[in-house]
């Protein structure tokens, strides 16, 4: 009887395991920005609004740049967030996934 539980419970700490480290990955909002092509995260919980503070992560440069939120464009497909860096004040469009 001992022999027939403990191979069950291997699969149960495997997915236990998983579903501690999913939801972090699950968070990132994917897209790319329109000027670099460079593909982009963003880590929020809903889309932001005009005049909300977003940090946004290049993937390729494994840089986090922290953004303004000045318009927001809802598509079928896609939002396209227009963003402006307060130290430069460029303005960039990242196209996002829709949610």
């Amino acid at each position: 009887m001992k022999h027939t539980i403990r191979p069950l419970v291997r699969p149960f700490a495997l997915a236990a395991l998983l579903s501690l480290t999913l939801p972090c990955a699950a968070m990132a909002w994917d897209g790319f920005d329109t000027e670099s092509g460079h593909l982009v995260e963003i880590d929020v919980d809903a889309v932001p609004m005009r005049g909300e503070i977003v940090d946004v992560f290049d993937c390729d440069t494994k840089e986090t740049a922290t953004l303004m939120v000045d318009a927001v464009k809802n598509n079928a497909r896609t939002v396209e967030l227009t963003v402006r860096e307060s130290d430069t004040g460029r303005t960039r469009i990242l196209v996002m996934e829709a949610r």
